[in-house]
């Protein structure tokens, strides 16, 4: 091959290589599957089911009333039954293992681009003892999160976003297979079961020592959060909030008994209803929280602390029926039948010598039309 002919070869291999790049971007621009750049283009439905990377931008570009925070053990309520009854648009606003101030970032970024009649936050036992992260990054890509052009090329030339996010999106949308409120559900990829949560829980180990809620560095926290939330509660009078404790197998609670912690997240929901139940935009449910057959019946459980779509829906049941309505004064009633159900399990379990097998007496108890 001559210079000349070598010349002209790389030139067009360029200007391929640069038409291509060029095309790929355009393409991802235009479909568009992390809700980046804008909302619902060519008849797309907002097919949502990676949360750390499509919430940011769904936030921004998406249509919506109403808001569902929480943590994975709130992403997997379907907002349907939400919608239907209180006539909204739920958006999930969800991370695994959130932060409260994660919630906090994204309620705040909700509100600038909506007007929100309704928030339903999923209120972990541990959510309000966790630092506050400034700024609150967890779960988050920081080139879909941020204003940053030069670091879209993460997103624009990304293979797995060209080849496989955007004809999966497109191709659910077009059959019209997907349900919105299924949003970000991942319990349609396992299976739930007795033995699946036990082996999940390994416990190890002495019981620690309980640990007091009288520490500063808890009290800090704690008090940390709830000013963020308070903050937020407040600044927003025409936005109903709907509370709920957030449910987890016994198995969840035995870790915390172990740890030393569960005195903690008792007081941490007690401290909550307390401070923000007097605004008149605030109402607290414990739904299932507390409730027997839902904490102890494993079989509807992917893992220590994970439930099926019937204990999910039984959350969203209750906050429809505003079932078991917390106020500051039966708060305290409210967190003893939890307590008392943890520690009616441990003196049980220390009387079967370590024995789990007993748990399988609870199969079947949920009730599964509520």
């Amino acid at each position: 091959m001559s210079e000349k002919e070598h010349k002209r070869f790389m030139l067009a291999f360029f200007a391929l290589t640069g038409a291509l790049l060029v095309l790929a971007a355009v393409y991802v621009f235009l479909f568009d599957p992390f809700f980046h750049y804008h909302g619902l283009w060519f008849g797309m439905q907002g097919i949502q089911n990676k949360e750390e990377f499509q919430v940011n931008g769904a936030l921004e570009h998406l249509d919506y009333d109403a808001l569902l925070l929480g943590a994975s053990v709130t992403m997997n309520i379907n907002t349907n039954e939400l919608d239907e009854h209180f006539g909204c648009h739920t958006q999930k606003a969800v991370a695994s293992g959130a932060y409260n101030s994660t919630l906090c970032y994204y309620l705040e970024k909700a509100f600038r681009y909506q007007k929100l009649d309704h928030v339903f936050w999923g209120l972990d036992p541990d959510q309000l003892i966790y630092e506050i992260e400034d700024p609150p990054t967890q779960d988050q890509i920081l080139y879909l999160r941020d204003k940053n052009p030069f670091n879209d090329v993460n997103y624009l030339w990304n293979v797995d976003v060209i080849f496989e996010e955007i004809p999966y999106a497109a191709s659910v949308s077009w059959k019209k297979g997907y349900d919105p409120g299924s949003a970000y559900d991942f319990t349609v990829y396992m299976e739930a079961g007795i033995d699946k949560a036990l082996e999940t829980h390994t416990p190890e180990g002495e019981v620690k020592e309980l640990r007091s809620v009288e520490g500063e560095n808890y009290r800090n926290r704690r008090d940390a959060n709830l000013d963020n939330m308070e903050r937020l509660v407040a600044a927003h009078p025409e936005t109903q909030f709907h509370f709920f404790f957030t449910v987890s197998s016994i198995l969840w609670w035995d870790i915390h008994y172990r740890d030393g912690n569960y005195e903690r997240y008792f007081d941490a929901q007690e401290a909550a209803v307390k401070r923000l139940a007097a605004y008149d935009n605030v109402e607290f449910c414990t739904g299932v929280f507390n409730d027997e057959a839902c904490v102890m019946d494993l079989s509807h459980y992917f893992d220590y602390c994970h439930a099926d779509r019937v204990v999910n829906q039984r959350q969203a049941r209750a906050i429809i029926d505003r079932e078991r309505v917390v106020t500051p004064e039966n708060v305290g009633e409210e967190t003893e039948r939890m307590r008392r159900l943890l520690l009616d399990f441990e003196e049980r379990l220390e009387r079967e010598g370590g024995d789990w097998s007993f748990l399988y007496e609870y199969a079947g108890s949920v009730d599964t039309d509520g």
